[in-house]
């Protein structure tokens, strides 16, 4: 079985992490995404086992994959990346790694909300440039505010931990809305009720078909004036176009986006532009701790896929 890393992979830390795959045939890593989709198909042909980051392999591509039998997705959010429905049509399984980063995510979430509602951005681009304005940075504490959590799976449910040792009120949507969601001391309520109700909503939503745009202009226009986003999920969850009116318009007071809908964001990119946003390049993931987890998860998928078994597949094949 020939196994390609199209793009290679940054929780590849050492050649010798692919011993593993090495055992069940030959490996082809490549080091760095591909120029363009010619290349990319081009890499991907001769393979029937692919472990991929994030290149696009969408109908037309997976078409030219004649040999391709299996891949697996670095990551959770395979939908941005994979036509599941085409390899699905092609007999072409798919997995991913969950759980690989929770904990990871989660922190950065925090972080990001900290340096959201402490102005820790500006108020050090200000130090840094030799002025002295301690009163323009007003914050805000954390303790005894609402923390609205939209998806508690396991980054999710990470986040409430983190929430409640900070002394937040914790409310929780979930598709799935069982009692063992409500962890931490998290109160499930409905999506408009949560909105509503929260001073900063994080988002931990796996994107789907289903819950693209789920944040919409509604639910947006539902926050508190002065209430905070928080978004380490995916971008296309949310009416972007509606989040930047309200932004500038000062009715939300500000946003922190680890992801975005282009990566890297075109030259043009409107939320750059924004003083009361906070945005970071996709890194929620980037830890040591959660690269070993990820390379780990994918090795067993395929090594699974090898054996005639199925780990983390989500399209049935």
């Amino acid at each position: 079985m020939q196994i390609v890393f199209p793009d290679g992979a940054g929780c590849v830390r050492d050649p010798a992490e692919l011993d593993p795959l090495r055992a069940l045939g030959p490996v082809v890593f490549y080091d760095g995404p591909p120029p363009d989709r010619a290349t990319l198909i081009e890499r991907l042909r001769p393979a029937e086992a692919v472990v991929l980051d994030y290149s696009e392999m969408d109908a037309e591509v997976l078409r030219a994959c004649e040999r391709l039998r299996f891949v697996s997705f670095l990551g959770i959010g395979y939908n941005s990346c994979i036509d599941v429905a085409e390899a699905t049509r092609r007999g072409v399984a798919v997995a991913y790694t969950p759980d690989y980063g929770a904990t990871s995510v989660a922190e950065h979430a925090l972080a990001m909300l900290l340096a959201l509602t402490r102005h820790i951005g500006p108020a050090f681009v200000s130090a840094r440039e030799g002025r002295w304005e301690p009163g323009k940075f007003l914050g805000m504490e954390l303790r005894g505010k609402t923390l609205g959590l939209v998806g508690l799976g396991p980054i999710g449910t990470e986040m409430a931990r983190l929430g409640a040792g900070l002394g937040m009120r914790l409310l929780g949507w979930t598709r799935r809305a069982t009692s063992d969601r409500a962890k931490h001391g998290v109160v499930l309520t409905p999506l408009e009720d949560l909105f509503a109700a929260a001073d900063v909503v994080s988002l931990h939503l796996a994107y789907t078909p289903e819950s693209h745009g789920l944040i919409s202009r509604a639910l947006l226009e539902r926050m508190k004036p002065g209430a905070w986003l928080v978004n380490t999920a995916r971008a296309k969850l949310v009416d972007n176009e509606a989040l930047v009116e309200l932004l500038r318009a000062g009715r939300l007071r500000g946003a922190a986006l680890d992801v975005h809908e282009s990566e890297p964001p075109p030259a043009d990119y409107v939320f750059r532009t924004l003083p009361n946003v906070l945005i970071t390049p996709h890194i929620g993931y980037n830890t040591p701790e959660a690269a070993s987890n990820m390379l780990r998860i994918a090795i067993a998928t395929v090594e699974a896929f090898a054996r005639g078994e199925r780990l983390h597949v989500v399209n049935g094949v």
